[in-house]
């Protein structure tokens, strides 16, 4: 039994832009060749992700939407998460390759709060260290400020900041190495 849900312009924005968990919407006519190609593979992978909301909306009923988002061509797989666009595929393509980009999304935007807060946590710490690194570059270049205190009071934060940063760091390996 198919959970693909038809969506229409009245519920897009409820069914979709609002949704908490990553989905692809299919962008089709029952006219198309093509588009009746790909339903029996959204039918089938919607019965297969438990975390992954599948829906279609018919072009020819549901102008508002399909203007909105450019669709000029069909079938258009649009992929979103928390409200924004993040993907697309166009045309009729082969299963492995539906199934590829809807991991793909899965891994880059994960539902469950274990992976969530690992993708935060990571984020965090590469952009702690990115930051740490230019820091150190302009601290080489502003040493003529080293006499305010001030100054050298956010040089022994970002200090502290960095050790932390190392630490965290470590705790995520450990917690990888668990998982």
């Amino acid at each position: 039994m198919s959970k693909v849900i038809e969506v229409t312009d009245q519920d897009f924005e409820q069914e979709v832009l609002n949704s908490d968990i990553p989905i692809e919407v299919d962008f089709w006519a029952p006219w198309c060749g093509p588009c009746n190609m790909v339903t029996p593979i959204y039918d089938k992978l919607s019965g297969e992700y438990e975390n992954f909301k599948f829906c279609k909306m018919n072009v020819d009923e549901n102008q508002q939407t399909a203007m909105k988002y450019g669709i000029m061509s069909i079938p258009m797989q649009m992929f979103f998460v928390n409200g924004e666009k993040v993907d697309e595929i166009l045309g009729a393509v082969p299963e492995q390759t539906i199934r590829s980009k809807v991991e793909e999304v899965l891994n880059k935007y994960p539902v469950d709060e274990s992976g969530k807060f690992m993708k935060i946590l990571t984020s965090w710490t590469e952009n702690n260290k990115k930051y740490s690194e230019k820091f150190k570059k302009w601290q080489e270049k502003a040493d003529s400020l080293g006499d305010e205190a001030i100054y050298n009071s956010i040089l022994q934060a970002a200090q502290e900041m960095e050790k932390s940063n190392a630490r965290l760091s470590q705790l995520l390996n450990e917690f990888l190495r668990k998982i």
